[in-house]
């Protein structure tokens, strides 16, 4: 199919190119700003359906809207219309149609245009009139107040919030270019106009930026959050994607001794935590049990000899671990554990526990 995509510079644009380039078989035309008419007279000419995503949405200068919206919109039907050809176009409208906006305004005007058009040509139009979207590409600090918390909060910077209750809906960038590529794929027969989305949620400004904010602190003491709904995964994901330079990467505590080394790595609220250790030649690590805390350990560079020894029956039995083949091995609870390295090199071991570690009330014994 050969697809051309108008604002190709434009947030939603970049994800949804990104995601059409996994279709080896489609073409692509991006028009842009600086897209010349006898180009765009051009790509309309070969394209079998539009995805019309140009917009000034935010804009100091209220003539940008006219030029942008309307007159961009009025242009390609225009073409369509003189040299009588038959498009699918998918034209990304905005629920701010009813707000009296210059923008809002604008996006009805663009509606009626192709609603207009197809009165007169056997073009077809899907209009999706867009909540407030979200997700990588999006610029902060211009027309997503996700983007915007995100940024802002990570750079330690104020939010302002005029009114905390105050909902907005919200769509994740990936689930408005599911819905494009599942149009893509259909036959359309008629208009269409959709305005509700059910991958869509309402949440309040201040849920928003606590959320965010949590993500932040958490981040601090090498603890993910309870990412319990797709929501705040996507949120997260977009969090991540607004990281400045200097926060992609952050260092962990490492407590050393004679034996080797042991790093926390990641703790959870509910699913513990995972942390590496190092053993020297010939070092053992462990030698204790646990009433109920459970760990997997994985062996991911060297040799390794994993006892364990029953505690009601004294039975013991041992294990050998190494990195040739990647095994994993859980510590049993009322059995003393230990682990030596019989390698050559220094031991690596990932390390899985149930809970975190609590200083008070840590759940490993000595004999």
């Amino acid at each position: 199919m050969k697809i051309a995509i108008t604002g190709a510079n434009g947030f939603i644009a970049k994800n949804l190119i990104l995601r059409l380039h996994n279709y080896k078989k489609n073409k692509i035309y991006e028009i842009t700003r600086s897209t010349k008419k006898k180009t765009i007279d051009e790509i309309i000419n070969h394209c079998d359906l539009i995805f019309h995503l140009a917009a000034a949405n935010r804009t100091i200068n209220s003539k940008s809207f006219k030029k942008d919206n309307i007159d961009l919109t009025n242009y390609i039907c225009q073409h369509i219309i003189k040299n009588n050809l038959k498009k699918k176009i998918i034209f990304s409208s905005s629920t701010q149609i009813s707000k009296n906006s210059f923008y809002g305004f604008s996006k009805k005007k663009c509606e009626k245009i192709l609603i207009d058009l197809t009165k007169i040509n056997p073009s077809k139009v899907v209009i999706l009139r867009l909540p407030n979207i979200f997700g990588k590409f999006c610029k902060p600090n211009y027309n997503s107040v996700v983007s915007t918390f995100c940024y802002n909060i990570s750079r330690d910077k104020k939010i302002k919030i005029s009114n905390p209750k105050n909902k907005i809906n919200l769509l994740y960038i990936d689930d408005l270019v599911e819905l494009f590529i599942d149009i893509l794929k259909k036959n359309i027969k008629k208009n269409q106009i959709t305005t509700k989305f059910n991958k869509s949620i309402n949440i309040s400004l201040l849920k928003l930026s606590k959320i965010i904010y949590q993500f932040e602190e958490e981040r601090k003491s090498i603890f993910i959050s309870n990412l319990d709904c797709q929501i705040k995964k996507n949120l997260y994901a977009t969090y991540v994607s607004l990281l400045p330079k200097n926060k992609i990467t952050y260092p962990l505590r490492i407590k050393k001794d004679s034996r080797g080394s042991f790093t926390e790595f990641l703790k959870t609220q509910f699913n513990g935590q995972i942390s590496i250790f190092t053993a020297k030649k010939n070092q053992i690590r462990g030698c204790h049990y646990h009433n109920t805390k459970v760990e997997k350990f994985l062996v991911i560079k060297g040799k390794a000899k994993f006892v364990m020894k029953n505690l009601s029956t004294m039975k013991e039995t041992d294990f050998i671990l190494s990195d040739k083949i990647f095994k994993v091995i859980e510590s049993i609870p009322g059995t003393l554990h230990y682990i030596k390295n019989i390698g050559n090199s220094d031991l690596i071991v990932l390390l899985w526990s149930n809970e975190l570690f609590n200083n008070k009330k840590p759940d490993t014994y000595s004999l």
